[in-house]
């Protein structure tokens, strides 16, 4: 069986070879379109959140034109990810906890969230779209030059921590109309695990609780976006 510190020896000219050409091996997360939005020709880097992707109907004004109300559509999953469909009982435990997050989160800053469409009303439609396993972002102290050695051969050797990484996709409209207000793609990040373990569903839940939030903030920056003088 091959000795870790001869292994670990063999990789450390590779891993100081990446530390000084500034490249790592760990891939960088990027969104990615599944086909439950309609257009993404349209969207465009969202400086604000990481990884993300946004477009927003041109001179939108949610507080002149509606209440802070919204209606929640059931999420969705659309996606052909084969780890996501394997569990259909998991799969349906991550679409209710996403439903009550958003709930929570839209509740507790003091939006109404209505049981059905309905007038002067915002509707979300959201879905799941993919998952991955990566490994996990560096620490800060692995910024420095010996910690990105370290941690690049433990990736490189199988010892790192991965993170678990859920891909989302969703809409904002008018309930009532379904015209087109929002819409964005996104991946956070969930629980960071160890390389052998197999994923469990508790290890996704803090990635749905930040695009759950993600999404009420970006509700929350529409309406405090002062109205243009007509």
């Amino acid at each position: 069986m091959d000795n870790p510190v001869k292994r670990l020896s063999r990789l450390l000219p590779v891993v100081l070879l990446l530390a000084v050409t500034g490249c790592t091996t760990m891939p960088d997360a990027q969104t990615h379109h599944s086909g439950f939005l309609d257009d993404y020709a349209r969207m465009t880097k969202d400086p604000q959140w990481p990884k993300s992707e946004v477009w927003v109907k041109p001179g939108l004004e949610l507080s002149q034109s509606y209440q802070k109300r919204v209606y929640i559509e059931p999420p969705r999953l659309y996606s052909s990810d084969t780890d996501l469909k394997r569990n259909p009982a998991e799969t349906r435990a991550m679409l209710k906890y996403l439903n009550q997050a958003m709930m929570h989160q839209f509740l507790t800053a003091g939006y109404e969230v209505t049981r059905h469409p309905e007038p002067n009303t915002l509707m979300l439609r959201t879905a799941i779209t993919g998952s991955e396993r990566t490994p996990r972002d560096l620490s800060i102290p692995e910024y420095l030059p010996i910690g990105f050695v370290i941690g690049g051969a433990m990736h490189l050797t199988g010892t790192r921590d991965e993170s678990v990484r859920i891909f989302f996709e969703g809409e904002m409209r008018d309930a009532k109309s379904r015209e087109l207000l929002a819409q964005s793609v996104s991946a956070t990040t969930g629980k960071n695990i160890s390389p052998s373990a197999v994923t469990k569903i508790e290890d996704t839940y803090p990635a749905l609780d930040a695009w759950a939030k993600q999404l009420r903030e970006r509700a929350d920056q529409a309406f405090a976006k002062p109205a243009s003088s007509h």
